[in-house]
């Protein structure tokens, strides 16, 4: 079983204001899970999406962050999760004045993006 380490893993800009650690992948000898953590500062923004293809889980570990799935426009807090199914557009923006954290994840190593209205 690995354990894998943070502080080994590659951190990149995912978007402007966010900075994007991918702590499972294929490349870390996953067989069906991706697992990112996202630090997504204020004023910051995933873009509105969808994956035709799989779920995505969110969960919010620290900070606001609003959250957009489908037509539903709802402020979260730590613990809080959004589960997007297959083809459901989903978003967050960080509208407070600090840092949020999210980890998301799918159960497969790769998956597509698709940009949403």
């Amino acid at each position: 079983m690995p354990i894998l380490y943070r502080t080994d893993a590659k951190t990149e800009e995912g978007y402007p204001g966010i900075s994007r650690t991918v702590l499972v992948d294929a490349s870390h000898g996953a067989k069906s899970l991706w697992v990112a953590h996202l630090e997504i500062e204020p004023g910051a923004r995933v873009t509105t999406h969808i994956h035709p293809d799989t779920e995505e889980a969110m969960v919010i570990v620290e900070g606001q962050l609003e959250a957009v799935l489908g037509d539903e426009v709802v402020t979260l807090g730590p613990g809080d999760t959004v589960l997007a199914p297959a083809g459901v557009k989903h978003g967050f923006v960080n509208r407070s004045g600090a840092k949020a954290v999210l980890l998301a994840s799918f159960p497969k190593t790769s998956f597509q993006r698709m940009a949403a209205d």
